[in-house]
């Protein structure tokens, strides 16, 4: 009977032993994922972590954060892809905004084999970019640094968006000084 026990203890010991490490060896995973910017997939494992381990805090502060942050970390992979995209070549010669913008797209596509697909906007509503042209003559470039240099140019801003990059012209407040 005593021997019955302890072979059942010892089996129930090394279950748990195998559920730990199926449980950490899954929240590596998750990490990975997570690093890789895949956060859909880290979320699904570190839920199924808890699953297995329903008392595995870094899974429910990995959950916790994806949900927290899922816009700042869309804004984070779409900068990151625009970084890693080398533009060979590039040579605009007084091109307006829009013209300059759907030339990076169209590189930023062809480049990156169709796996980052750039959407800009450009939000003009006083007609700023109207006169303003961009002449540059670059090679070996990252996406991200010519779309800088391109509305830098055009006397503009950029804001990031979770699903689109907005290009704005700088709003120059004049002051008015009373007397």
């Amino acid at each position: 009977m005593i021997v019955a026990l302890t072979l059942c203890v010892g089996a129930l010991a090394q279950a748990d032993d195998t559920a730990a490490q199926r449980a950490n060896s899954l929240y590596k995973q998750g990490v990975i994922a997570m690093n890789e910017g895949k956060y859909d997939i880290a979320r699904t494992t570190f839920r199924e972590v808890l699953r297995i381990n329903p008392k595995h805090l870094p899974a429910r502060k990995k959950i916790l954060f994806i949900s927290s942050n899922k816009k700042s970390l869309a804004i984070r992979d779409r900068k990151n892809a625009l970084r890693k995209v080398l533009i060979p070549k590039v040579y605009l010669d007084k091109a307006t905004v829009r013209e300059s913008l759907d030339m990076l797209a169209f590189q930023v596509e062809r480049e990156s084999k169709q796996k980052t697909t750039p959407n800009f906007i450009i939000q003009d509503p006083t007609g700023a970019f109207k006169n303003s042209r961009v002449t540059l003559r670059l090679e070996r470039i990252p996406a991200e640094t010519l779309l800088r240099y391109i509305v830098d140019q055009a006397g503009g801003y950029i804001r990031h968006d979770n699903h689109a990059v907005i290009v704005s012209p700088r709003v120059i407040a004049s002051s008015k000084v009373e007397k």
